[in-house]
């Protein structure tokens, strides 16, 4: 067993790229002395949608979003959508305040990290469901310090009240302690991920883990396991592509937020970070996830997928064709990935692959996947498009826009300067620093879950999609 105690820091939208380049450059000096000069800088890669709430259930459950229900920060759930549509039940929405409801609707199926301990604390974290502990979190204050900050953009101040409570929580002997920093994300929507303010950011929270290193004494500090690490980056937008009204230019009645009081319609669109969406079709399947074939039949919902097809911004598309079988189209070709036969996937092409990896074979391990596609635009696609629409709650369509463009044109506020949520490299690499010595060098996000309970002495109840990393 190693250390007695634990600390997850979740820098909320930190680049993997630009946490490398300040690290060379030495302006993340106090990660760097109190962490890594002890410890492991890994490169992590998150889970689909690479969006704040969904990607913290990796560290926080140990598998992945879709797989633990929630497979957006907005969701339709079309087989209890026959009713009363507007029930926290058919569809949700994690912005302000609803972001308290996510552990709910994880569910009892999977065991919070809060629950391996006895005195665990959760600050400004979305997630805060737990069943057999008392859990000190702050939802309130979270609450107040986040409708100041979105409307003075003052986001230094919420990340300085979560370094002081966490260092609070640690001086007090807490033994589990999840904090979330939103500074960084939250500044980079405004700006873009290199600006000046976005980088000056990244060196405070430094300054903040020097002053909580240095406010515990040497001893207590080495029973701490340390984490500290992000769910996402952004890349810079500079277009934003209005899928709303292209699905009214084909003849859809979409519903969407903030409007989802229309009575009569025959899409919902929900978006996720704005460079990720949902897209739910009411015809001629309305009561369950439909499947490619059956959303072609009509010939509006075909219209439609064409036009997004040939827009300049949209990347490609991912759907199910059957149970075991998902797609995905780009305007140069389709690729078909077969799970049926698990653990591995059978591929097939028409054209180019969407995707870029190498196809030779026709057929890879899903767990294994990660190696195959780490070196191409979408890291771990296989592995992130299984999970994702192994949820009911996933759209029928998964639209995905090209680097430089998000699918929110309207209602957007502030105006997303840069935007994440989708397969992008640059929203799915994430820096990994831990003060625990490992032998890897890259990770997913799902696998710091079991590392944590292994170095702490705590057996993983239930099964979890994480590898442990010691």
């Amino acid at each position: 067993m190693g250390h007695s105690r634990c600390a997850i820091l979740l820098f909320d939208g930190a680049r993997f790229d630009v946490w490398t380049g300040l690290l060379s450059a030495g302006r993340l000096p106090n990660i760097s002395r109190y962490i890594l000069s002890s410890g492991s800088f890994l490169k992590g890669y998150s889970t689909l949608p690479t969006t704040t709430g969904p990607a913290h259930v990796p560290f926080l459950y140990g598998v992945f979003a879709g797989k633990a229900g929630v497979p957006g920060i907005r969701w339709f759930d079309k087989s209890r959508a026959g009713g009363r549509l507007f029930t926290r039940a058919v569809m949700r929405s994690y912005v302000g305040t609803g972001c308290f409801a996510m552990g709910q609707d994880i569910g009892d199926c999977y065991v919070p990290l809060y629950d391996y301990f006895k005195r665990p604390a959760n600050i400004f974290g979305h997630l805060d469901a737990n069943r057999s502990v008392r859990l000190r979190t702050n939802r309130l204050q979270k609450t107040l310090y986040y409708v100041r900050a979105h409307r003075t953009n003052e986001w230094d101040l919420v990340d300085a009240a979560a370094a002081k409570e966490a260092g609070k929580r640690l001086r007090r002997g807490d033994d589990f302690v999840f904090s979330l920093f939103p500074g960084i994300d939250e500044l980079t929507h405004l700006h873009d991920p290199t600006h000046d303010t976005v980088l000056r950011q990244y060196e405070r929270l430094d300054a903040m883990v020097g002053e909580l290193a240095r406010s515990l004494p040497a001893e207590e500090l080495s029973q701490i396991l340390f984490f500290i690490v992000s769910d996402h980056g952004l890349t810079a937008t500079h277009t934003h592509v209005p899928l709303v009204a292209l699905a009214e230019a084909t003849g859809h009645t979409p519903i969407f937020f903030p409007r989802i009081r229309r009575r009569h319609y025959d899409l919902a669109i929900l978006e996720s970070g704005n460079a990720l969406a949902s897209v739910y079709f009411m015809q001629p399947v309305g009561n369950r996830p439909a499947f490619y074939r059956e959303i072609v039949s009509a010939d509006r919902n075909r219209r439609f997928l064409d036009t997004l097809l040939d827009h300049a911004g949209i990347d490609f598309l991912a759907y199910r064709i059957d149970h075991s079988v998902l797609g995905v189209s780009g305007r140069d070709g389709d690729l078909m990935l077969d799970f049926g036969e698990p653990p591995f996937v059978n591929l097939s092409v028409q054209g180019s692959n969407p995707l870029e990896f190498d196809v030779d074979g026709g057929k890879m391990s899903v767990p294994e996947s990660l190696e195959r596609t780490r070196h191409t635009n979408y890291p771990d696609s296989v592995m992130q498009l299984l999970q994702l629409f192994s949820s009911h709650r996933t759209g029928d369509v998964v639209v995905f826009p090209k680097e430089g463009y998000d699918l929110r044109a309207r209602y957007e506020w502030p105006e997303h300067k840069s935007s994440h949520g989708s397969l992008a490299k640059a929203h799915m690499e994430v820096p990994v620093c831990t003060n625990l010595k490992v032998s890897a060098s890259t990770c997913r996000t799902v696998d710091v879950f079991p590392t944590v309970l292994a170095d702490t002495g705590r057996a993983i109840r239930g099964n979890v999609d994480g590898q442990v990393l010691l």
